[in-house]
């Protein structure tokens, strides 16, 4: 037996980045810490602690592998590099030369990694179908970002009285944040905490809104009201900086307590309370989780509803309030993109045809650099606007789609499959080839960005691996650069590999490669400073009027309302037929996506798909904790177990995603979708549940 020795990574099992101190003896990872030097300062969640388990699970895929079954049994035989290489290669270069580049779509879900050397890499091969899992995660709140400012922005916390936390629970993601903010309470700042859910973040704030989800427009929008009826808005700003005001003024007045309370099934004393903190506080930052607020068919606009009351209290471009991350000006922008987007450009292809889900999402396809993945399977099945022959995907997830059974029949289809993955998935056994990828503590690994997460920190690090890759498996970056020389790219910076590519974005950094790989720490960049409040307001913001767009003048041209308008949520089904409303994906924190679906440690937290539910609606239908029940909607049904408990409230039920024996996903509609950013309404359908009755005979 060998000494162990510590070694520092990153977990990448979600987006955090965890800093990781993993012990390594004889060339095995033994034990995991947080690194107390980087942002989540020691902590790691249980996930992260269930690192060695997730890196020597028994579904690993060890070797590359060729179908030889049917699509989805699973069966496949082992074969090499050089042979998978050479088959994927022979395919997509077949497809290009007869269909065009277009007719190949480029996916990736987790990890993130590496996402800007693959749309390079897809730009590279010819086509702009270059998607990713944030056509339901995340990107939808940039789309709002620029339809409102023409950047994404950050709550500045730390120096603001009241900190409006719409959908934020750090305990289950980024556990690192939830001490910040309880010292920054201790010093006087208040939070509000907007949650359809009970959860440990929000019995710490000062008030808890357990608004009914998707209704989070409707309070935004009362909060405008009472802010401007009160006279709590910053007239100087608004009649510099705001467009749309008297429109926006106009529609608020629509949203009274009564009304406002009705929708979102809130006390109107609570809403009171809580807009009398915003009048009362002059700076308010805003927390605009990414996936709870856009899971929406409304979702664009919600978010659209909420930022608005940063602009017209005079919070927006402001210390205390939210702060834009990308400058109107270039001269003074000093963001940290570390060449990310010169890299990706400079060999953009010109005459392509629209990106996937250009027809149907216009608004999506105008600001978002991807296709909008929720129209792909119907353009697989339809072949309109033009064919789609294969697929090329690193990490996809098929149970992340609404209506995934739709998706499932499309990879059945298509032409020619590869899927890149670290474990054998439902999503893999459809491909005809797949790929084995490694895990964070197997791989080098280069990251650039805002390291210090609220802390705004402009930073690069490069990660040289813990444990040498187990199996055959190899990095997502080095698979993407030795097939670019198999495709004949003829991209000077892929074909010479990864490392290549980490200086070539270095080039203009201030930091050298040689100096990154020589320690684990994350390098300050020389020159660049944090994102600081106030450049926007002087230069303008980029909008097409310059201006903070309470009505957006993107969204008039087509067609939809420039305003944040409010509309109902949920499918239109019968409420009398489907009387509760079904929240899905909600996190739990012991899962990510299908990832831990094997994994044996989770098991000891939830053995079984389960669904919560208020007691006192499982007293009205006569379930009991852990019955057998029927979760039904308009698009189908599943069976689970029951959960009982406060946390939902009255009239709602939550289930987690990516369960293969209780897909929730298969019961969502296909089309039950913003028609603004094409994000699924996964937060949103009307449901019902019956218990199952048990067989005649049965004890």
């Amino acid at each position: 037996m060998g000494i162990p020795e510590v070694k520092k990574t990153v977990c990448e099992i979600c987006l955090n980045n965890c800093g990781v101190d993993a012990w390594v003896e004889d060339g095995r990872v033994v034990k995991v810490e947080g690194s107390r030097e980087c942002p989540n300062r020691g902590k790691l969640c249980v996930k992260g602690y269930a690192s060695r388990e997730y890196i020597y699970r028994e579904d690993r895929i060890k070797t590359p592998l060729r179908r030889v079954g049917a699509r989805g049994e699973g069966r496949f035989q082992p074969i090499t590099w050089e042979e998978a290489y050479t088959e994927i290669a022979k395919h997509l270069n077949q497809y290009k030369k007869e269909f065009g580049a277009d007719s190949v779509a480029f996916y990736t879900g987790y990890s993130k990694w590496y996402r800007t050397l693959f749309h390079r890499f897809v730009h590279s091969f010819g086509t702009l179908n270059y998607g990713t899992e944030s056509s339901s995660c995340f990107q939808a709140v940039r789309l709002a970002d620029v339809l409102n400012a023409g950047s994404l922005s950050r709550p500045d916390i730390a120096n603001t009285d009241l900190f409006l936390a719409w959908g934020f629970n750090p305990f289950y993601s980024g556990v690192y944040h939830f001490d910040t903010i309880e010292k920054l309470q201790e010093k006087g700042m208040k939070v509000i905490c907007i949650d359809p859910r009970v959860t440990p973040f929000s019995q710490l704030a000062d008030l808890h809104l357990q608004i009914k989800a998707g209704t989070d427009g409707a309070l935004a929008l009362f909060f405008g009201n009472y802010l401007i009826a009160q006279d709590k808005i910053d007239h100087d700003y608004i009649k510099k900086h705001v467009h749309g005001f008297e429109e926006y003024r106009e529609y608020v007045q629509g949203f009274t307590l009564q009304r406002v309370a009705k929708i979102t099934g809130e006390k109107e004393e609570k809403l009171v309370q809580a807009a009398q903190m915003l009048g009362e506080n002059p700076h308010f930052a805003i927390h605009e989780g990414a996936a709870p607020l856009t899971h929406h068919r409304n979702g664009v606009q919600n978010f659209r509803a909420l930022m608005a009351l940063s602009a017209i209290s005079g919070n927006y471009d402001r210390e205390g309030g939210n702060i834009p991350t990308e400058y109107a000006n270039p001269k003074v922008n000093r963001d940290c993109d570390v060449g990310d987007e010169t890299f990706i450009q400079e060999v953009r292809p010109k005459n392509t045809k629209p990106k996937i889900g250009s027809e149907r999402f216009p608004v999506w396809s105008e600001i978002i650099d991807e296709f909008q993945a929720m129209d792909l399977s119907r353009q697989i099945l339809e072949g309109t606007p033009y064919p789609i022959k294969a697929i090329f995907a690193l990490g996809m997830n098929v149970r992340m789609f609404p209506g995934d059974t739709k998706l499932f029949e499309a990879l059945r289809s298509v032409e020619f499959f590869v899927d890149v993955d670290i474990f054998m998935n439902d999503t893999a056994k459809y491909a005809d080839i797949v790929l084995p990828a490694c895990t964070s503590f197997e791989r080098s690994q280069f990251m650039g960005g805002f390291m210090g997460h609220y802390y705004n920190t402009p930073s690069v690090r490069y990660l040289s691996p813990v444990i040498q890759p187990l199996y055959e498996s190899k990095s997502d970056a080095d698979i993407l650069c030795e097939l670019s020389r198999y495709l004949d790219m003829e991209d000077s910076v892929l074909s010479k590999g990864h490392e290549a590519c980490t200086k070539y974005l270095l080039r203009k950094v201030g930091v050298t490669f040689s100096e990154l790989k020589v320690t684990s720490a994350a390098a300050r960049i020389p020159g660049k400073l944090p994102y600081i409040p106030g450049a926007n307001t002087e230069f303008g913001y980029r909008t097409p009027t310059g201006r903070f767009e309470l009505t957006s003048e993107i969204l008039r041209r087509h067609g939809f309302s420039p305003l944040p308008t409010y509309e109902e949520s949920a499918d239109e089904q019968d409420e009398n037929l489907y009387p509760l409303q079904l929240t899905a994906g909600g996190r739990l924190p012991y899962e990510f996506h299908s990832r831990f679906q094997n994994s044996r440690w989770k098991k000891y937290f939830r053995p079984y798909p389960m669904v919560d539910l208020n007691p006192k609606d499982a007293r009205d239908l006569s379930i009991r904790q852990e019955e057998d029940v029927v979760l039904e909607s308009a698009y189908g049904s599943i069976c689970l177990k029951a959960n009982l408990t406060y946390m939902v409230d009255q009239g709602a039920v939550f289930m987690y995603q990516d369960y293969k024996d209780a897909d929730v996903n298969s019961i969502i509609g296909e089309n039950h979708l913003d028609p603004i950013s094409g994000f699924p309404g996964y937060r949103s359908v009307r449901c019902r549940i019956t218990k199952v009755k048990a067989k005649e005979g049965a004890k």
